[in-house]
């Protein structure tokens, strides 16, 4: 944790409003805050789902809807987020409303950002380039996982390169965010698994960074006691409404968390392998945890301590604390999901190096990773052939 005697930054969502049903105040909220055009983002799933129609019908009844975008991708390209840009400058509106999952409510807050300030998305790739904020945004996550609502990050993709990308700057900030868990109830039970490991991975790598500070700790561990006693259950029983709230109070918590702290070394081995082979980023993360704390548990044990008790499986051992996220990801699924996919030998030391080298992620780890060390987890966890 970083020395509270150098002083330190927290950054939030600028309003934040939760609870079953809150989704359907958003006409009221724009008249509020003098809202009178309003650009909606969203995906085909979302769509598909009923939820689109579900949020779009009052804000068209309210005469506020002046367009929307149901278009984004999985993992967005930096191409698909400028002809969103494009497409909210064009249509004039004074507030984005992004509905989805991560890739979503990504997309959405860098397309606002560049609808307004210009350029393209990839003018601000990296650390502190905004240079200001964009249109207002208004950020309604569908899943529980993400946190995305919470934090100041966006990851796209460059298919040029074959890799991910991080958009990181505060201004990329929600000025709402509406954490509404019933908009989580009908999540296949896929995404429910791979969404939730993923908050429970922001949690736990945003307790243990080494830049933490008190208020990102402080959150990561009631994050964690949220998401404890209801990840498993979830998957189980989809229709546990209970375990649904805790889950998306827990993934917002948990985003706030890592945002004012950092992700670590999981997240930095996922991004390279998420961009070449489009597995899903939390069955990445939710496989690749245990063998990370692994190698982080000689810094950890009073950490992984307090953070099994959080999570209600008691005060448990560094590697027992890692073998526990190991039984979690092959008790919800996220094991078999990742073995079905071959990865190449050849693939792997690319993978590690760039891994390695993301120094944003790996520079917080509590234990240093190296190519090397990149190179012998991957062939731990993944399927390597060839």
């Amino acid at each position: 944790m970083i020395d509270i005697r150098q002083g330190y930054e927290n950054h939030l969502p600028r309003r934040v409003i939760t609870g079953r049903g809150t989704s359907d105040r958003l006409a009221e909220i724009c008249r509020e805050r003098g809202w009178k055009r309003a650009f909606l983002v969203s995906d085909r799933g979302v769509e598909s789902a009923g939820l689109l129609a579900q949020v779009a019908a009052p804000l068209s009844d309210a005469g506020i809807l002046a367009g929307q975008f149901v278009d984004v991708s999985p993992e967005p390209p930096l191409a698909d987020v400028a002809l969103l840009s494009e497409r909210i400058r064009a249509a004039a509106v004074d507030v984005v409303i992004g509905l989805g999952g991560g890739s979503v409510m990504d997309a959405t807050k860098v397309a606002a950002l560049v609808a307004l300030r210009g350029g393209g998305p990839a003018d601000y790739v990296g650390i502190g380039k905004a240079g200001g904020r964009g249109i207002p945004t208004i950020l309604v996550p569908t899943t529980a996982g993400t946190g995305s609502e919470a934090t100041f990050v966006a990851i796209l993709t460059d298919t040029a390169a074959g890799t991910k990308v991080g958009v990181v700057d505060p201004s990329l900030l929600a000025d709402i965010a509406i954490v509404d868990p019933a908009l989580t109830d009908g999540l296949p039970p896929a995404v429910t698994a791979a969404a939730g490991m993923d908050a429970l991975v922001h949690a736990i790598e945003a307790f243990i960074a080494r830049v933490a500070t008190p208020i990102a700790r402080g959150l990561a561990l009631e994050a964690a006691r949220q998401i404890g006693p209801a990840l498993e259950r979830v998957c189980r029983d989809p229709g546990d409404k209970e375990a649904r709230d805790r889950m998306a109070i827990g993934s917002h918590l948990a985003g706030m968390a890592f945002a004012n702290a950092s992700c670590c070394a999981v997240h930095a081995l996922a991004l390279p392998l998420g961009g070449r082979f489009h597995i899903p980023h939390g069955v990445i993360t939710g496989c690749f945890a245990g063998a990370l704390m692994r190698h982080n548990a000689p810094a950890c044990a009073a950490d992984f301590a307090a953070l099994g008790r959080a999570l209600e499986w008691g005060a448990l051992e560094p590697l027992a604390f890692a073998d526990r996220l190991d039984a979690t990801a092959r008790d919800i699924g996220l094991r078999a999901a990742l073995e079905q996919v071959v990865v190449p030998t050849a693939d792997i030391a690319p993978m590690a190096s760039a891994a390695a080298n993301n120094r944003r992620l790996i520079d917080p780890n509590p234990v240093a990773v190296t190519a090397a060390d990149a190179e012998r987890i991957y062939a731990e966890v993944l399927n390597v052939a060839g």
